[in-house]
C-alpha cells in the first residue's frame, strides 16, 4: 500500500462539514436559524472562534447568512460537490495569531531603540485616529498607520513588509465578514485608541517589555472582539 500525503486540516474546515451534514439531512432547513455561537462551541467542544470561522465561510459559499444582533440563517441547502477549500482568504484566527507574533516583536524592539521623530510620528497617528472616532469618519487609515509605522521603525524591512502584508490579508472578504458580526461599537474602537496610547508611551519611555505587552493586549483584545464576542 503506498503511503500518501498527510493532510493538516482546519479545525474551522471540519465544523463547516459537520454543519452541512446537518443541513443536508435536513436537521435545519433553509430559513431556519442556527443554534447560537456559544452553543455550538459547546456542542463541538471547541472555542467559539473556529465556530465563527465556519460560519462565515459558509456565508461566503452562500448556504447560511449572519444577521448582526440576530444570529445565523440556513438560506439552501449545500449540494454534495460544495468544498470549503474554495473559500478565498486566508481565517482570521490565523492573520491574527500572525500579528500577535509579529507586533509583539516589533514594538519590543522600537522602545528600546526609540528615537524623537518616531515618538512624534506615533503620538500623531494615535491622535488621529482618536479624531477620526470623534467624527465618526472611521476608514481604518490611522489604525493601519500607528502599526506600520513602527514595523517600519524597527528597521527590518522583513518585518514592514509582514505587516503590511498581513493588514492586506484583513481587507479580504473572508476577514471583513467576520468584523462585520461583530460591528464598530464605538465603546470597542475606543479602547483600540487607548491601547495604541499604552504602546506609545511605552515606546516613548524606552520601556520595551511594557511596549510588548501593551501590543500583546491590543492584539489579543481585537482577536477576542472579532471571534469571541
Amino acid at each position: 500500500m503506498p503511503i500518501t500525503p498527510v493532510k493538516s486540516t482546519k479545525l474551522y474546515h471540519l465544523i463547516v462539514e459537520q454543519l452541512k451534514q446537518l443541513i443536508q439531512s435536513g436537521e435545519y432547513r433553509p430559513g431556519d436559524k442556527l443554534p447560537p455561537e456559544r452553543e455550538l462551541a459547546q456542542r463541538l467542544r471547541v472555542s467559539r472562534a473556529p465556530v465563527r470561522e465556519a460560519l462565515v465561510a459558509l456565508e461566503l459559499l452562500d448556504v447560511v447568512e449572519g444577521r448582526v444582533g440576530d444570529g445565523w440563517f440556513v438560506k439552501r441547502a449545500p449540494d454534495s460537490s460544495l468544498d470549503v477549500s474554495s473559500v478565498e482568504g486566508r481565517p482570521p484566527s490565523d492573520i491574527l495569531q500572525a500579528r500577535v507574533l509579529v507586533e509583539c516583536a516589533i514594538a519590543e524592539q522600537v522602545a528600546a531603540h526609540h528615537d524623537d521623530e518616531l515618538v512624534v510620528g506615533l503620538h500623531q497617528a494615535v491622535e488621529a485616529f482618536a479624531d477620526e472616532l470623534r467624527r465618526g469618519q472611521l476608514n481604518g487609515e490611522a489604525d493601519r498607520s500607528f502599526h506600520l509605522l513602527l514595523a517600519r521603525a524597527s528597521g527590518n524591512a522583513v518585518f514592514a513588509d509582514l505587516v503590511a502584508y498581513l493588514w492586506d490579508l484583513q481587507n479580504g472578504q473572508f476577514f471583513r465578514l467576520v468584523e462585520g458580526m461583530t460591528g464598530n461599537e464605538r465603546p470597542r474602537l475606543e479602547r483600540y485608541v487607548r491601547e495604541h496610547r499604552a504602546v506609545y508611551e511605552a515606546v516613548e519611555t524606552g520601556d520595551a517589555g511594557r511596549a510588548r505587552d501593551a501590543m500583546r493586549i491590543h492584539l489579543e483584545g481585537v482577536a477576542k472582539d472579532l471571534l469571541d464576542s
